[in-house]
């Protein structure tokens, strides 16, 4: 293999975030550790970005697709050009500190037993934030009607300092061996987005590898200070995740459990509809967040009572149907 480690970004077009990104990166890891880094680009219509960004990392391999792929789409044909030991799925709002690489890969080194693993993470405050998770199940779904995102409370921590195992790790930095690709697959572009890591980090786990967490490297990471809250969300990525929950539970737990999970879900829907619709007549300051989330509730629980609801609807099925393959970018 060429290198220790093979570096992939998927990216909608936008340099904010991703120079710092990549600056750090690059200034953060020393000769120990030899990198590649492709950077894969999807969005509609022209920009000059990836000519800029050729000018200012000419040794970043560049890949463009003319149509926003998803998250998984989007790094599984990345992950196809990996020619790295180790593969790291980085999301572009990251910024690396001193050793981050280095520790990681030392790390997969020392423990064979690991397939795939993230790392401490902090919000731009420098406050921590969670990153790891309980694996789905009807369990934490169950507690989840009452307690959103209780899959969260997994006992890790701030206060953890030695490498742990866990149910499944957020995606914005999780680093993989190329021979648990290679025998567990990819992502499942099922999901699109959401979920999609729980899937895979469940499959990696039951093929007999263990899923870490590293607390002693760590990452900043923009995006994720409101990943989990649910007041980012909007209607159709609403909808989205919830069609793959039903998903997830039909692939890994079965037909039975699927047909189980409909009155949770309905009623965990019905719940937060009229919490939302009480917040829409109370507070109009908060009717713009809340009028999206009403009809996307309504629509969750009528999926409890669809043929298909781990399937998604046509109107969102049809954003991403037909997108071309990534093709190397040529900056002009």
């Amino acid at each position: 293999m060429a290198e220790d480690l093979t570096v992939l970004i998927a990216n909608l077009g936008q340099l904010e975030h991703l120079r710092p990104c990549l600056r750090s990166l690059f200034d953060t890891t020393s000769g120990e550790t030899s990198l590649r880094v492709i950077v894969g680009f999807n969005f509609q219509g022209e920009s000059d970005n990836p000519r800029a960004l050729a000018y200012d990392f000419p040794q970043v391999e560049q890949l463009r697709a003319p149509v926003k792929l998803g998250y998984c789409r989007a790094y599984n044909q990345l992950m196809a050009r990996c020619t790295g030991r180790y593969a790291l799925l980085l999301d572009d709002d990251t910024v690396l500190r001193n050793g981050t690489i280095e520790g990681m890969v030392r790390f997969m080194d020392a423990h064979p037993e690991v397939g795939i693993a993230g790392c401490r993470t902090v919000n731009p405050d420098g406050s921590y934030q969670k990153t790891t998770a309980l694996m789905y199940s009807m369990g934490t779904e169950a507690t989840n009607v009452l307690r959103p995102a209780a899959f969260w409370c997994d006992g890790i921590d701030e206060s953890v300092t030695t490498w742990q195992s866990v149910g499944w790790l957020n995606g914005h930095f999780l680093m993989v061996r190329a021979q648990v690709i290679e025998e567990v697959g990819v992502l499942d572009e099922h999901f699109y987005t959401f979920q999609c890591e729980a899937d895979w980090c469940l499959r990696i786990r039951r093929a007999g590898w263990k899923v870490a967490y590293v607390p002693d490297v760590e990452v900043m990471h923009i995006g994720g200070a409101h990943s989990v809250a649910s007041n980012v969300k909007s209607y159709r990525n609403l909808i989205r995740s919830h069609v793959n929950r039903y998903y997830f539970i039909r692939k890994h737990y079965g037909r039975v459990a699927l047909h189980a999970f409909r009155p949770i879900m309905s009623i965990s829907a019905v719940l937060r509809l009229l919490k939302y619709s009480a917040v829409w007549i109370v507070n109009p300051d908060r009717r713009p967040e809340a009028g999206p989330k009403v009809e996307a509730y309504w629509k969750i629980a009528l999926l409890g009572a669809a043929a298909h609801p781990e399937q998604l609807p046509d109107d969102l099925r049809r954003e991403h149907a037909d997108f071309d393959l990534l093709l190397p970018v040529i900056p002009r």
